[in-house]
Formats: C-alpha cells, sequence, structure tokens
C-alpha cells in the first residue's frame, strides 16, 4: 500500500489547522505554505474620536509575494490601508519570506466611522482580504461537488488567488 504524505495533509492536516483556528479566536492565523499572521491589536481612539488605527504582524511563507488588499469589520464603517506618511495605498506588499510589522509612524490599518460601543469589549473581528501573487487570477463561478464519481470537486465562486482572514483583534487601552 503506497501512502502519499501530501494527500494526507490535504485531507486531514489542512482543514483540522482551519477548524482549530476558527475556534481559537485569540491565537495567531497560520495557513502552512502561505502565510501566518502573528500579533494584532487596534489602539483605542483618543477621545472623542471616531477613528482609530489597527496593526498586524504578517509573515509571507509563500513562494510568490502577497498583498494585503483591504480590510473589513462589523465595528467600523471604513478602513484604509496607510504608509508611513499616513497616505491611503492601494495595498501593502509583503515579498516572499519576508515579514511586515504594522506599527504607529510606519504601515497600518486606519479604522474610520468605528462604532462607539467598540471599545466596551477586549477584541474585535476584522475581516483582512490577502491575494497570492501580484495579480487577480480570473474569476471563476462557483461549482457544487456532483459526487465522488464524477469527478468534479466543488469550488466556491470569486478570484482563485484571493482569500478573506478573519482575525480577532484585540484591543489595546
Amino acid at each position: 500500500m503506497n501512502i502519499n504524505i501530501k494527500k494526507i495533509a490535504h485531507l486531514f492536516v489542512i482543514p483540522l489547522s482551519i477548524i482549530c483556528m476558527q475556534s481559537l479566536h485569540a491565537q495567531p492565523i497560520m495557513v502552512p505554505g502561505f502565510m501566518g499572521i502573528e500579533s494584532s491589536y487596534i489602539e483605542a481612539p483618543e477621545e472623542g474620536s471616531d477613528s482609530t488605527t489597527a496593526y498586524f504582524t504578517i509573515s509571507n511563507f509563500h513562494y510568490e509575494p502577497i498583498l494585503i488588499l483591504s480590510a473589513n469589520g462589523d465595528s467600523f464603517e471604513s478602513a484604509a490601508l496607510n504608509n508611513a506618511d499616513h497616505g491611503t495605498v492601494e495595498s501593502i506588499l509583503i515579498e516572499p519570506g519576508q515579514r511586515l510589522v504594522m506599527q504607529p509612524g510606519g504601515v497600518h490599518v486606519h479604522l474610520s466611522e468605528i462604532d462607539a460601543t467598540m471599545f466596551d469589549e477586549d477584541s474585535y473581528d476584522i475581516t483582512l482580504l490577502v491575494r497570492r501573487g501580484l495579480e487577480p487570477m480570473e474569476e471563476v463561478e462557483a461549482v457544487q461537488e456532483l459526487g465522488a464519481m464524477s469527478g468534479v470537486r466543488s469550488r466556491e465562486a470569486g478570484i482563485p488567488n484571493e482569500q478573506e482572514f478573519v482575525v480577532n483583534v484585540p484591543v489595546k487601552h
């Protein structure tokens, strides 16, 4: 009997790690062979302000560059990716094997029109849209699984090399 380790990894390890990541919201997100979100936090806003900033430490484990394309969440109206000069950028590039540490005075995510009750809790979910590679692949339509004998696997609609990651981000007071 020939056991292929890669097949076992795809069948068991990756789905199991995804399930574990979803149940451990406060833990870092690690997607083997792709990226890791090691740490993150949201700064408590100054009194009377309706905006604040969020910071992430992200490592690129992929062989291609990755781009952070956007951020969204239920606790704020809009988010902008900003460079060190506080200018809005279309995306944030992380080269293969590199690590991006967002910090005050550097690259960050600016959250606008935040919910006033946002800081009553200890953490909030922020969804990051991440692309593998510099260019988007052609958008695909959804395909439903037609059964094991059909040879067709299900897939979601969208751009195959773009994926959303929900990060539970603690509030730093």
